[in-house]
């Protein structure tokens, strides 16, 4: 089983072949010989016979993701009419497209919600915008051209994405992905002006706040608004930014927005005070207490240097001025730090098991979980965990326990029973846990959980001589003395 650092780690296991290798269809065999192929196109080329290579693979990509809109069309249509002969099976309606979500996430190898909008898209071509199927299959248009033609014409009838396909035709493959999109969004406003507001309005209804985490310690927070709202709260944030500016504030207005931002949201002044909010760091008590060389792991963003950490725990803030300014007010004394002790196996470092005669896993049990999977444990997904379930199921005898629990979203969660996935707990080579995910149509993945602590290297350790305080970032600290 693979292994990757901040990410789940998934390995494609080989399905068990329904027929050797030699008996699968030729068209399934020679694509396997033209990727092999492909590897290594060989030595000696021109560069004029390098040029004509890129472009050609360029046509053959486009080519070949025709071919997969066709085949995914093929198998969703087989999908459902295989799901009305077990419909109600497990109590509820089953989503129209959530027949083979999995499948193509699996075979694809992207995350179920880009394997829901390759899906539509497979779907929508051959009704809606064939001259623009016509061009993928012909390599003239790319993939991510046809969606953005599906989703200009999305609001619009069947008969008006139809014409404003046959009038996109001549574009398609003689213009920039970007000039495409606008004449297909131009084309489907002329087409129907009522569509274009209703696409208005439900661009209102999305209308939301993401976190996404960025490197050295940062996330980056943004909100999808309607364009007074989002003019207005930006004007006002730079409106104050200025006037601390002409006050003598020497920080770029940009940092000053942020603090801002931050002020308003919060109520706190990010400059001078921590923020008492809990956010569940992940470290060893010797990085905590004792300068460990260990880094510690915020959960949701990723891997943090100790020191960073100690700093989170200490004062709730990785600003070194302001916990320089805290700990002079001696902060500390009246600061609360909760600590919840995780147990690791010593071999390995996961998480050693918790048992529970529950059915259900909450408490300390979901928190265990939560803490070991880190993010949904469907390979390729990776996205927040919003359910904790069996692996093997409540009503099969399987155990609420933390070996046989596994963090999954929302959609995947239900995707493993609408979709009939097959899971079960195995062990790799190295004794780590894993799950198997085993589908309908006979594909097999396995997906681990990342480590609970990430290697990054705590660059504090080993310090020699007199210590700065516990909770000092890396820049404060004075070069170590190199062991003799």
């Amino acid at each position: 089983m693979s292994s990757t650092h901040g990410a789940a780690a998934v390995a494609a296991l080989p399905a068990p072949a329904l027929a050797g290798r030699d008996h699968d269809p030729p068209l399934l065999q020679r694509v396997r010989a033209l990727a092999e192929e492909l590897v290594e196109p060989g030595p000696g080329w021109s560069q004029e016979e390098r040029v004509a290579l890129i472009s050609e693979l360029e046509t053959l990509k486009n080519v070949c993701a025709g071919a997969q809109a066709t085949a995914t069309l093929d198998l969703h249509e087989q999908a459902a009419r295989d799901r009305e002969q077990t419909e109600g099976t497990f109590g509820h309606a089953r989503r129209e497209r959530e027949g083979v979500t999995a499948e193509v996430a699996l075979a694809r190898k992207v995350s179920p919600a880009r394997s829901r909008n390759l899906i539509d898209l497979a779907v929508t071509l051959p009704t809606r915008l064939p001259h623009t199927l016509e061009a993928l299959r012909h390599g003239r248009a790319s993939e991510w051209a046809a969606s953005l033609v599906a989703k200009a014409t999305a609001a619009l009838t069947d008969e008006q994405a139809l014409a404003v396909d046959a009038a996109l035709a001549a574009a398609l493959g003689r213009c920039s992905e970007a000039q495409l999109e606008k004449k297909a969004n131009a084309l489907a406003y002329e087409a129907d002006k009522r569509a274009y507001l209703e696409r208005a309005r439900r661009a209102v209804r999305d209308r939301h706040v993401s976190m996404r985490p960025v490197a050295d310690g940062m996330v980056r927070l943004s909100a999808l608004l309607p364009v007074a709202e989002g003019i207005a709260a930006y004007t006002s944030l730079d409106a104050a930014a200025a006037g601390l500016r002409a006050s003598g504030a020497s920080e770029p207005k940009g940092a000053l927005r942020a603090d801002e931002l931050v002020r308003r949201l919060t109520g706190i002044d990010p400059t001078t005070h921590g923020l008492p909010v809990e956010i569940g760091i992940v470290m060893t008590d010797r990085a905590l207490f004792n300068d460990g060389a260990q880094s510690a792991r915020v959960p949701g963003y990723g891997p943090v240097p100790a020191a960073v950490a100690r700093m989170l725990a200490a004062f709730g803030t990785t600003r070194p001025d302001t916990a320089r300014h805290l700990a002079g007010e001696g902060a500390t004394d009246r600061a609360t730090a909760w600590v919840r002790r995780l147990f690791t196996d010593p071999l390995d470092g996961s998480l050693a098991q918790i048992d529970t005669r529950r059915r259900l896993f909450s408490g300390a049990l979901r928190r265990f979980v939560l803490a070991r999977d880190q993010e949904c444990v469907m390979p390729y997904c990776g996205a927040t965990i919003r359910s904790v379930d069996h692996v093997d199921r409540a009503r099969d005898g399987g155990a609420t326990s933390g070996d046989n629990g596994q963090g999954m979203c929302e959609a995947c969660n239900l995707d493993k029973e609408a979709e009939d996935l097959t899971t079960g707990v195995v062990r790799g080579a190295d004794g780590r846990r894993a799950v198997r995910f085993r589908t309908r149509y006979g594909q097999t993945h396995t997906t681990g959980p990342p480590p609970v602590l990430d290697t990054l290297t705590d660059l504090t350790s080993g310090w020699h001589g007199e210590r700065p305080p516990w909770w000092s970032s890396t820049a404060e600290r004075a070069p170590r003395t190199p062991r003799g």
